[in-house]
């Protein structure tokens, strides 16, 4: 089977990736999605309309499959069967792709699943050797803010964050937006992917905060990893069609809480961090944010304040 060109957008989750990704479809040779190929990850989810959704990845699945599968009539090894039909599904789910897309090459966005990271960065090494791998970086406090945001429907239920944010109770005053675990949780997730691009170097490394502001240059950068047609006129039509005012309606800035695409900023975590918030994501994942130069030194948590001072719901 002939080898489709597959290539890769690798980050902690509510890093951009999805934005990302829509930028590089604009491309006339670029098609890219969401694969979920590594991570040897299954788990049951809740879903925003309160069923059950399956979070499984490809490696998984086929590793399950091989329980069932009559593997020995191919005259193959548990292993090697796993292994062929590995190789064979990454290439037809692109080779499809690309034939209904009529683009060039695909790219597949990975958010690992907690404590995956390594092992996907090994995956893609290991099986897909030729593949450019694009390690996309949020400062992680950002994405702790904008994930325990999108989990407010999913597991915030009985805290004072939900109670504002999705009850709005009368009179009530946040004091904290996060708790102990909603930070142990992002800080450590954000880490786990810092640290595997540490073990598993990346081609290109762009960040969410680069993006925002030069939105044009990073996808030129890219472009040239990928080898594909860098024009102006395409980076032009990739960018314009592609701005938070354009997916949302909402300029950049005006938030909308329980939205997925809520306010598309950066800096928001400063209006969301106590000082215990502050120490214990210092505590799990400083080391990273010092290494990705996000902080100069791990004084910043000292001018965060013990409370947050929101305004209740319905005041002004």
């Amino acid at each position: 089977m002939a080898s489709t060109p597959i290539h890769f957008i690798v980050s902690a989750p509510r890093s951009g990736s999805t934005w990302l990704a829509r930028s590089l479809n604009l491309h006339p040779d670029i098609f890219a999605t969401e694969q979920r190929l590594f991570g040897e990850h299954v788990d049951l989810w809740s879903d925003r309309r309160g069923g059950q959704a399956l979070k499984i990845t490809q490696d998984a699945y086929v590793r399950n499959l091989a329980g069932y599968y009559f593997f020995d009539e191919l005259q193959l090894e548990k292993q090697d069967f796993i292994r062929q039909m590995q190789d064979h599904l990454i290439q037809q789910l692109a080779a499809f792709g690309l034939q209904q897309t009529g683009k060039k090459m695909l790219v597949d966005k990975i958010t690992p699943y907690s404590g995956t990271a390594d092992r996907v960065l090994r995956s893609i090494h290991r099986r897909l050797p030729d593949s450019r791998v694009i390690q996309l970086v949020r400062d992680g406090r950002d994405v702790a803010t904008s994930g325990t945001f999108d989990w407010l429907h999913l597991d915030s239920a009985g805290t004072d964050r939900h109670a504002y944010f999705v009850e709005q109770t009368p009179g009530l005053r946040l004091t904290r937006f996060f708790d102990d675990q909603a930070i142990r949780q992002w800080a450590t997730d954000w880490r786990d992917v810092a640290d595997g691009f540490e073990r598993h170097p990346p081609n290109l490394v762009t960040r969410y905060e680069s993006l925002k502001t030069n939105h044009g240059q990073e996808l030129q950068r890219i472009f040239q990893l990928l080898e594909v047609d860098p024009s102006p006129e395409i980076i032009e039509s990739c960018v314009a069609a592609t701005t938070f005012h354009q997916a949302t309606g909402r300029e950049a800035g005006e938030e909308r809480p329980l939205e997925k695409a809520r306010k598309g900023i950066t800096g928001d975590w400063k209006n969301y961090f106590t000082k215990r918030d502050g120490e214990l994501f210092q505590q799990i994942a400083g080391e990273q944010l010092l290494a990705l130069g996000y902080v100069p030194d791990d004084t910043w948590v000292d001018s965060l304040p013990e409370e947050l001072t929101l305004p209740a719901p319905g005041d002004c």
